[in-house]
């Protein structure tokens, strides 16, 4: 078992970092276990934390049967590519999907009556053809479809591009401010290498795993 004896004392210096940036302890953090055992989810619930996040449906199912059976409190948030074929047991076990950028997933979270929170990705500039989110344009198209469908749309995820900081900077800038224009109260922007930029820029979660447990596979 990776050991997580210094978790304590890194939330600690990440939500000093949170502050500096200009955030604050209202900022949620979503620790990301993803490649991580169960004991990574029972030291961030011991050390406060109660998002968790991960990126691949069948270790959120799994995980969150084990957590389950130790009795712990979690609030699961799936990161991962939605696919059609895992999407109902995606439903089952998170109550925060982040990542939605098509119609069809819409339309299939509400045809199994999901009752979790709602994210959608926004694709920064140049992002690769096939890889997760939707372009800015497209974006209101999207939420109007969610709220239409009954679903508890709240917010937009933006996963930066590897680039320069200024580059960063201008995308999370570019989500936040297309939020503010329809109306969105939760942005979850940043992950461990970028977190400071994202909460200059308005982030209310951030999305962290390397800085909360060491690189995966240590």
């Amino acid at each position: 078992m990776p050991p997580y004896d210094d978790l304590k004392a890194r939330l600690d210096h990440v939500r000093a970092e949170i502050r500096k940036s200009g955030g604050s302890d209202s900022t949620r953090i979503v620790a990301v276990t993803k490649t991580h055992p169960v004991e990574a989810v029972v030291a961030a619930t011991e050390a406060g934390l109660v998002d968790i996040g991960e990126n691949y449906a069948d270790e959120l199912v799994d995980k969150a049967v084990q957590a389950d059976h130790l009795g712990l409190q979690v609030r699961w948030h799936y990161l991962g590519t939605i696919q059609s074929r895992r999407l109902r047991s995606i439903c089952e076990h998170a109550a925060v999907i982040e990542t939605v950028s098509r119609p069809k997933e819409l339309e299939m979270m509400a045809e199994f009556g999901y009752g979790g929170e709602v994210l959608i990705q926004v694709a920064p500039p140049g992002h690769p053809e096939g890889r997760n989110g939707v372009v800015v344009n497209e974006v209101a198209g999207l939420l109007t479809l969610g709220r239409e469908l009954g679903l508890n749309v709240v917010g937009l995820m933006g996963m930066a591009m590897p680039g320069s900081i200024e580059s960063t900077r201008d995308y999370f800038e570019t989500v936040f401010a297309l939020g503010t224009t329809l109306g969105i109260r939760e942005y979850s922007m940043g992950m461990s290498a970028d977190y400071q930029v994202a909460v200059a820029q308005g982030a209310t979660m951030v999305r962290l795993g390397s800085v909360l447990f060491g690189a995966r596979g240590q």
